[in-house]
């Protein structure tokens, strides 16, 4: 029961806290294109700091919303028509933009061509691609480079995300997505102890609960995190 109350807290605190900072987002956002008239550079850099963090805060919200629910709550199934890019990539690069911008980054043109009507709500998307892409940064090598890929398939959407460097030693590779595993070597020791496997556990539930999958592929130059989803219609 406490468990139960605590969670439900959680929700409603992350809830509220993301349509506040969603209104200041948006007033800042007018602040700087000028808006409410012309400002001066050094305030207007930073209030386009000031905004970067807000963008980031809104992400980690909806990643706490995300995890609160999807402990005992059956997610969001319902199809709808979701621009990729617009509503779910775009946003979540730009929460992301401080970690991304020493990174190049490539997207596959079937993003931005079609629409796709997908059986997932747009929040779990958005943790799926902030959870990977952030292990992207963290795990690959320096200045690694990171493609998202977007596949058609019969009844399905196959994406991934890929980053260059070194793959992850084979001995992790069969507990990937276990509740509580840590991804480490001797090269990442300190961040180990943060660890992506809460993440990676958190979105092969989601994926999983959504009728899709999620698996790991080592590549020759790189790590590359593949996963389904099922699909009405590709528009």
């Amino acid at each position: 029961n406490l468990n139960e109350k605590v969670l439900n807290m959680l929700k409603m605190m992350s809830h509220d806290l993301r349509g506040s900072l969603i209104s200041i987002s948006a007033t800042l956002k007018l602040l700087i294109r000028g808006s409410y008239g012309k400002m001066e550079d050094t305030a207007a850099n930073s209030l386009k700091e000031l905004f970067s963090k807000t963008t980031g805060l809104i992400g980690t919200t909806e990643e706490f919303l995300g995890r609160s629910i999807s402990i005992h709550d059956d997610l969001e199934k319902e199809g709808k028509d979701l621009d990729l890019m617009q509503d779910i990539i775009h946003p979540v690069l730009e929460e992301l933009s401080s970690e991304l911008k020493n990174h190049p980054l490539l997207i596959d043109h079937s993003f931005t061509a079609r629409r796709v009507s997908l059986k997932a709500g747009w929040i779990w998307l958005k943790t799926v691609f902030r959870n990977l892409l952030e292990n992207a940064t963290k795990y690959g090598e320096k200045g690694c480079t990171i493609a998202l890929g977007f596949e058609e398939q019969d009844s399905c959407c196959r994406l991934n995300v890929y980053n260059s460097g070194k793959p992850i030693p084979e001995e992790w590779r069969d507990k990937l997505f276990s509740e509580f595993m840590r991804i480490g070597d001797n090269r990442h020791a300190d961040e180990a102890a943060d660890g992506a496997g809460v993440g990676l556990y958190l979105i092969k539930e989601i994926i999983r609960k959504q009728g899709g999958y999620i698996w790991y592929e080592s590549k020759e130059d790189g790590s590359n995190f593949v996963f389904t989803l099922p699909s009405d219609s590709l528009l």
